[in-house]
């Protein structure tokens, strides 16, 4: 590898790094992703979300609305140049839990973790 080579990979941003202007930004990713977000929902939609990155890899921790508005989410973030994956581990949607929380029964209680079993396969 010569002197020219090793120093244009060293000038190269990773897209994960790249800021809202085109600049190095250590969390640029999550700039984007935030402003990204901000253009296409609504403030009362994402109010409660907080957004981080790990790498490549977008974060999501906090509360929304429903399950279609979090499937919503990952497709916009995974359009955002330079993700790779969104993590929505820490993610609490409320839709699910009110319906327990209103009328706690077996019945709804059932409801409740079938919806869990199947968010855990599709995620």
């Amino acid at each position: 590898m010569g002197q020219t080579t090793s120093t244009s990979l060293f000038r190269a941003i990773p897209p994960e790094r790249v800021g809202l202007s085109g600049e190095y930004d250590h969390n640029g990713l999550a700039k984007r992703v935030s402003l990204a977000l901000s253009r296409t929902f609504e403030p009362d939609e994402i109010g409660k979300l907080r957004i981080s990155q790990r790498g490549a890899v977008v974060v999501f921790i906090g509360d929304i609305s429903s399950q279609q508005l979090l499937i919503r989410l990952v497709n916009v973030v995974m359009n955002v140049s330079g993700t790779t994956d969104v993590e929505v581990n820490g993610v609490a949607v409320a839709d699910r839990l009110t319906a327990y929380f209103n009328q706690p029964s077996r019945a709804s209680l059932s409801t409740l973790l079938r919806a869990l079993r199947k968010n855990q396969s599709v995620i």
